[in-house]
């Protein structure tokens, strides 16, 4: 056995050698890149084959510094709602408010889902910065209390070669367009009351033309676009029957839309005016509505021309008082600005247009206590909304809907909060009886965490 072991590895000598020596010349003409690691060539190759995104980040991250950073917030609310104070959005019982509702039911709720979990990742050399954010919370399509899906918020990075004078926004972020949010505890935000609000896909540039002047350009789109509702399932037909309507009742074949264009311009005081901000807004898109076969009014659909033009301002009355508020004018203004099912007329398909807006001020008492009072609206048309629904469900289009809301803020220690606020709703809704007018109380008592 050993001399034919031995046999064995002389062979494998002879075959080895071989193999080098056909070998040398190619060695002898490898490049420094070659030589250093290999990789580097492959980088060149025209068209790379199996190349990931992340096998050339090194390339990119010399001298250059970053982190990951785990954020969140975690909360409880009680909720007490004096009749039906979420018909916009029934499906989350009382999580948050959004109109006083027809029906007269009391109801109450412990509520978790506004806990939110997000990760930051920021890198910069100083000149160069590059941030990307992912976030959820829990207000999934769902109202079982033993099964909160998570649910994206924030899915967006951002990077700047200047220093964040210029920079570009790419992925789901919140509008950038009539921007600025009330302080209230609600997860709403004034959504249905005067707040125009979203967190949305779009590709934003900003830029800051020096301390006082920062416009921005926007392109942005919801994932979806018309809302299914009320008979006006949104469907962009595949076939035809002759002398009957299309065929394709599938809701999430959306008709092919564009995405809304927009832009923002904003004046920031300094000196004595530091802490005053006034911003102009303008955005616009156009979209052919999609044929719905229950209703003639769709068939065909109709050419939609969707704008807003509005206004944000905030004053710093005095160092513990401050005012911030928003004023708008609209037409087919729907979910890009948490209004469903609001923009068209639901019997002819025509555009509603609306004017919204809110106010509020808030009063830093101590350090112990902050105060807020604001009130808000959103007034559709009238003339816009006629003999657009019926009483069966008319918790679906409003004519006026108002709320007030005054909120007590206490942190407790380090950033461990506890907040009291108190909704007052009004709702005017849509349909042929002219008594459809109610009113409405929500009551909530939060303790959150922010970390």
């Amino acid at each position: 056995m050993r001399p034919h072991t031995r046999d064995g590895i002389s062979l494998t000598y002879l075959f080895l050698a071989g193999v080098l020596m056909s070998t040398a010349p190619a060695f002898a003409q490898q490049t420094p890149e070659e030589a250093a690691g290999g990789g580097q060539l492959v980088r060149k190759e025209e068209k790379p084959i199996n190349l990931c995104a992340g096998c050339i980040s090194t390339l990119f991250s010399e001298g250059s510094k970053g982190g990951i950073t785990p954020y969140g917030r975690i909360e409880l609310d009680g909720i007490y709602s004096s009749r039906n104070t979420n018909p916009l959005d029934p499906s989350q019982f009382n999580g948050y408010a959004t109109a006083a509702g027809r029906a007269n039911n009391r109801s109450s709720t412990l509520n978790p889902r506004y806990s939110v979990f997000g990760i930051r990742g920021d890198r910069t050399d100083g000149v160069h910065s590059l941030a990307g954010v992912v976030e959820a919370d829990f207000y999934g399509q769902t109202d079982n209390a033993g099964n909160l899906p998570p649910r994206l918020r924030l899915a967006y990075l951002k990077y700047s070669p200047n220093n964040n004078k210029t920079s570009i926004t790419i992925g789901q972020d919140w509008n950038p367009i009539m921007g600025l949010l009330p302080d209230l505890i609600d997860f709403s935000i004034m959504g249905y009351g005067g707040n125009l609000w979203n967190r949305l896909p779009q590709v934003t540039l900003r830029h800051k033309f020096d301390d006082h002047w920062e416009g921005l350009l926007t392109a942005m789109r919801f994932e979806r676009g018309l809302s299914q509702c009320c008979g006006q399932v949104q469907v962009r037909p595949n076939t035809v029957i002759a002398g009957g309507g299309p065929t394709n009742v599938t809701a999430f074949n959306d008709p092919v839309q564009v995405p809304y264009f927009g832009t923002r311009l904003a004046y920031n005081g300094t000196g004595s005016l530091k802490g005053t901000m006034l911003a102009a807004n303008v955005a616009y898109r156009y979209y052919r509505s999609a044929p719905v076969p229950a209703n003639p009014a769709f068939q065909s659909g109709k050419d939609i021309n969707s704008y807003v033009i509005g206004l944000e301002g905030v004053h710093q009355i005095t160092p513990r008082l401050k005012f911030m508020g928003e004023l708008a004018w609209g037409q087919a203004l729907g979910v890009e600005w948490f209004r469903f099912n609001q923009e068209l007329n639901l019997v002819n398909g025509n555009s509603v247009r609306t004017l919204t807006g809110w106010a509020q001020l808030s009063y830093a008492y101590s350090r112990d206590y902050t105060f807020l009072a604001g009130w808000g609206f959103d007034n559709p048309l009238n003339s816009d909304l006629k003999g657009s629904i019926t009483v069966q469900n008319s918790n679906v289009q409003y004519l006026d809907n108002q709320r007030t809301f005054l909120t007590a803020i206490h942190p407790i220690w380090a950033d461990f909060y506890t907040g009291f606020e108190w909704t007052h709703l009004w709702t005017s809704w849509a349909g042929p009886s002219p008594n459809q007018s109610y009113q409405a109380d929500q009551f909530m008592l939060s303790a959150w965490y922010n970390f």
